[in-house]
């Protein structure tokens, strides 16, 4: 691992955690697709299912009194159908696909979650919630991005903020534990992975603060439209270097 690798991994990292702290969401959209720019896209996933629940094991006593115990339990039943999927995925594609995955699941969920105020959710039932989840689970412990579904489900259903940050903190914390199990079985967690996302966690914990400190004073819905579009472009770059290696 290189010192440009160490040193991008870590500025990543910041950048992710303090669009966290703002949103309440967004950590692996932010790292994945940036790392794998600089690093191997697999140890890229890898290295953001380890961070991710670094950041919101940080987060999550600021709202843990407001956790819904049942909507949490059973999107994580989802989550737990859809993970295998997910695995087999990140096990079987080769570097480029997953690379283009990556850009996709990035592009989709900017303009999804852009278009999301204009959306009201109907519907609230037990097999919407596992559904929801079986792709966040797929989805998650593939790319590591398994939060765009749960949030564009919740941001038409759930109006008060901290509750909404309460349900994804308290998913996404054992989610992502859980995916980075099932990328450990399949063999892309190496010493290399656990050695960045330790070096990370100063400026996880930097970029937290940072982010509690512009929550107060930058609107979320200009600065999440500004982190997407810079996602957008990088995903961009991203989609054409694969496709283009591949060709």
């Amino acid at each position: 691992m290189s010192a440009e690798v160490i040193a991008g991994g870590v500025a990543i990292a910041f950048l992710a955690a303090v669009c966290q702290s703002v949103t309440g969401f967004g950590f692996a959209l932010v790292m994945t697709p940036l790392l794998a720019v600089v690093w191997d896209v697999k140890l890229a996933v890898a290295t953001s299912l380890l961070v991710s629940p670094m950041s919101v094991a940080m987060m999550l006593p600021e709202v843990h009194t407001r956790i819904p115990l049942r909507r949490v339990s059973v999107l994580f039943l989802g989550f737990l159908i859809g993970m295998p999927l997910g695995a087999f995925l990140l096990d079987t594609l080769d570097a480029d696909s997953l690379r283009i995955a990556i850009a996709v699941v990035v592009v989709a969920a900017a303009v999804a979650l852009y278009l999301a105020p204009t959306v009201t959710g109907t519907g609230d039932g037990f097999f919407l919630r596992v559904a929801v989840g079986a792709v966040s689970g797929a989805v998650g412990s593939s790319t590591s991005m398994g939060g765009p579904p749960v949030v564009l489900y919740l941001l038409g259903r759930e109006r008060d903020v901290d509750t909404f940050r309460a349900t994804t903190l308290a998913l996404f914390l054992p989610t992502s534990l859980l995916a980075f199990g099932a990328a450990a079985v399949v063999g892309v967690v190496t010493t290399d992975v656990l050695v960045l996302a330790a070096l990370c966690v100063p400026s996880v914990a930097l970029g937290l603060l940072l982010g509690r400190v512009l929550r107060r004073r930058l609107p979320a819905e200009r600065f999440r439209a500004l982190v997407l579009a810079v996602l957008v472009a990088t995903s961009v770059a991203v989609f054409v270097s694969a496709v283009s290696a591949a060709g």
